[in-house]
């Protein structure tokens, strides 16, 4: 609950009333003790890697948002195990009456990445996108309970981590992505947290469902002006081709160029999946992307 998505589900619960369990590994931790001062939140000790430590902490919980972080380590075996663990808790606890697990497509099999690399040779077959397909291949632990799978998108609060605004000449910025022209879905992670929570009141409608998470559709370039307009400063969007972006050669650069392919090449299905006013019947209202860019601190690199 200390992490992005798993933090914004629980304030959108806290919002709505409900009591909560927000579980983390640390709950001494300074992330810990801010979740410990919400109203009807109570932290308990629990880690992915540790089956015994989730029984214990889903004990007495009647529904539960799942999700594992491949980006720590970026080891989708790992990753997998996690989901299983969770699994395996959630079954041994037998009191859920509704889960939702933050997930994403498959990849490895879809037509439209039929000249992707695979990147990761697996048990389970080969991964080209391996952050999508190892959570799309975890559903299989989770049968047999009352689920609904919410496919994400990229979040724009990627652009405090992962994405560089990086300062021109001229005195503008620039950010360089695989977008290619057309819009993506591009979710607030406050959208994601009230997504959630009306799913979670909704179970005779969304058990057996799975549904995305969308705040607006847009392309790089309208992306820019989005955040020049929250920014005051003048944000421009470099278009790469994907391969070119794989070849960049950081950690995880042929992993992201993948997925934008995926997202971008496979786009009236990505989109279709992510449809806005199914994510607004479900969250409410959506956020405003200007107000939200302006409440970011957005990373900067001269």
């Amino acid at each position: 609950a200390t992490g992005q998505q798993g933090g914004s589900v629980l304030r959108a619960l806290v919002a709505k009333g409900v009591r909560c369990v927000a579980i983390t590994r640390d709950p001494d931790s300074a992330k810990g003790k801010e979740l410990a001062k919400l109203p009807n939140v109570e932290v308990r000790k629990g880690d992915l890697n540790d089956p015994q430590s989730l029984e214990a902490a889903f004990e007495g919980c009647d529904g539960a948002f799942v999700m594992a972080n491949f980006w720590e380590g970026m080891d989708p075996t790992k990753e997998m195990l996690q989901y299983e663990n969770a699994a395996v808790a959630l079954k041994k606890v037998g009191s859920m009456k509704h889960i939702v697990m933050s997930s994403l497509e498959e990849t490895a099999s879809h037509p439209k990445m039929a000249d992707a690399k695979v990147l990761l040779e697996h048990a389970t077959g080969g991964m080209k996108v391996p952050h999508l397909d190892a959570k799309n291949r975890s559903h299989k632990y989770f049968e047999g309970l009352p689920m609904t799978y919410l496919y994400t998108s990229c979040f724009i609060e990627n652009f405090t981590s992962f994405f560089t605004l990086m300062k021109q000449e001229d005195g503008s910025y620039q950010f360089t992505l695989p977008l290619g022209e057309g819009p993506i879905a591009w979710t607030i992670l406050e959208d994601l947290g009230k997504m959630t929570a009306g799913i979670l009141d909704r179970p005779d409608e969304m058990i057996g469902k799975t549904v995305g998470t969308s705040s607006f559709f847009s392309s790089g370039a309208e992306l820019a002006e989005l955040m020049s307009k929250a920014t005051g400063k003048t944000i421009k969007y470099n278009c790469v081709p994907w391969a070119v972006f794989a070849s960049f050669g950081f950690p995880g650069a042929d992993e992201l160029a993948q997925m934008f392919k995926f997202f971008t090449d496979a786009q009236d299905e990505f989109l279709a999946v992510r449809d806005l006013k199914r994510c607004e019947e479900l969250g409410g209202p959506l956020a405003d992307p200007v107000s939200a860019f302006k409440a970011l601190p957005l990373k900067y690199d001269s």
